[in-house]
């Protein structure tokens, strides 16, 4: 039985990273769960969750995503979460962690001179955190093993 990977991502940059480090993992089954309404063609083939997006000025929103992240974890099981980003990224992260299942963020490489906050509150978290930046791991004592995506 392969591995199942659930990968979680915000729209636009996020996203894209996403799709490309996806590219990467063909050894595993592939869940995609993301904030666009229907399924990327760019991600054709996995099967998708839609999650509902929110940031600072809409917190209120969480409470709402909280409930969709963990009705994903259960029904898929994953044994890796990895994320690119942002806030709803962020939640599936933290309930992944707390769940004792294996979570990677990594930062986007648009991030070059510090990690992202969501970045920040997943390393607080004790979550892995991935810096595609050698300057920016270093300084946010995160792991940097170079360019991902």
């Amino acid at each position: 039985m392969k591995n199942k990977i659930l990968l979680v991502a915000s729209p636009g940059g996020h996203f894209v990273q996403l799709s490309l480090l996806s590219e990467k993992l063909d050894c595993c089954d592939r869940v995609i769960a993301g904030t666009y309404d229907n399924q990327p063609g760019f991600m054709a083939g996995e099967r998708y969750y839609q999650i509902s997006d929110f940031s600072r000025d809409t917190a209120y929103l969480a409470v709402k995503v909280v409930f969709q992240c963990w009705q994903i974890l259960r029904k898929e099981r994953p044994s890796l979460v990895v994320t690119t980003g942002a806030a709803p990224g962020l939640v599936m992260a933290l309930l992944s962690k707390m769940s004792g299942i294996k979570t990677v963020w990594v930062d986007s490489i648009a991030n070059s001179k510090k990690l992202s906050l969501s970045g920040r509150l997943a390393a607080k978290c004790r979550i892995h955190v991935i810096s595609q930046w050698r300057e920016v791991a270093e300084s946010h004592q995160v792991t940097y093993q170079g360019r991902v995506i």
